[in-house]
């Protein structure tokens, strides 16, 4: 067995289409062959009632993991595809960042908080990211922000300053992949993928993106949306 040990599995959203409480099961039963620890966070199209009610403690939002935090906050808008932090999820990070001074923190959210090139898509990023991100300039312990909702890579730097700069990753969709830089809906051919993050002590990350082969995925391209 070469497989490296994983310390943590999270998805960030979008867990199932349709919702159903077979669904949450199987994806939980899935990753937990992988990690012992899992975690999971609501997307557009999930009941995040039901991911909580199924998942119990894989849904809880700050997860002690060595010398790091990871944040799990909820940017779902019931009945939209939007993505919103309410009050309590900011407070939530805020708390977290408060509570672990002397940890290195990782905020995963579905919703991207900043556009990534795609019109049709940053339309429905989360509306006040500039809330997340003048939290995020109190907190210097701060180190990465990673979501799902995409369905692409995505690779940046925000910098506050000389001595605080915020990793900003999006992962690819372990399903369909959208085109990069499209005004409109538009699938991309490439294979589903997912991105190992290597957290170190020091705060640095290192992270790639792995492409799952063989698996004949064929998109309908006709589709307007998934």
């Amino acid at each position: 067995n070469n497989k490296k040990h994983l310390d943590m599995v999270i998805a960030t959203g979008d867990i199932s289409h349709d919702g159903s409480i077979c669904s949450y099961k199987y994806f939980l039963e899935s990753v937990q062959k992988l990690s012992s620890t899992v975690r999971g966070l609501p997307g557009n199209h999930d009941i995040p009632s039901r991911l909580k009610q199924q998942w119990n403690r894989c849904a809880e939002p700050i997860t002690d993991l060595n010398n790091w935090i990871i944040v799990s906050l909820d940017s779902t808008i019931e009945g939209s595809n939007d993505g919103y932090l309410q009050n309590n999820q900011l407070a939530l990070l805020e708390h977290a960042c408060s509570m672990h001074p002397d940890k290195h923190i990782l905020v995963a959210v579905h919703h991207n908080p900043v556009p990534v090139g795609s019109k049709w898509l940053d339309n429905m990023m989360i509306s006040n990211g500039h809330e997340l991100f003048a939290l995020i300039n109190t907190h210097k312990n701060i180190r990465a922000v990673i979501w799902g909702h995409v369905h692409q890579e995505f690779d940046s730097v925000y910098s506050f300053g000389p001595s605080h700069k915020v990793r900003l990753l999006a992962c690819p969709a372990t399903s369909i992949q959208f085109m990069p830089r499209s005004k409109e809906f538009s699938l991309d051919i490439v294979q589903p993928g997912y991105r190992v993050i290597d957290l170190k002590p020091t705060g640095e990350i290192q992270t790639k993106v792995v492409r799952v082969s063989g698996l004949n995925l064929t998109p309908d391209h006709k589709s307007t949306g998934y």
